[in-house]
């Protein structure tokens, strides 16, 4: 069973994906025609930057918090397969 931080994640994600894709853009795009800058720079290209973000800042805070990505918890030695011959 996933743990509330796994839900987390791709809920996160899943929104953060959603509003950089049609129709949310296509919305926002209607915002952008009537209000072309925001604090000096194009609406568009800051609405877009704060979801990539949000996506990126969710990767790094999932690798960094979720035990399932924790990669110290495979402490197991590699041992050595022998090769069949062919």
């Amino acid at each position: 069973m996933k743990s509330l931080g796994h839900k987390l994640f791709y809920a996160i994600l899943f929104v953060s994906v959603l509003m950089v894709n049609p129709p949310i853009v296509f919305w926002v795009n209607d915002y952008c025609t009537a209000h072309p800058l925001t604090f000096g720079w194009p609406t568009m290209y800051l609405w877009l930057e704060f979801w990539f973000l949000v996506m990126i800042a969710n990767f790094v805070v999932a690798a960094w918090k979720l035990k399932a990505w924790n990669c110290r918890q495979d402490n197991r030695p590699i041992e050595q397969v022998a090769r069949p011959e062919l």
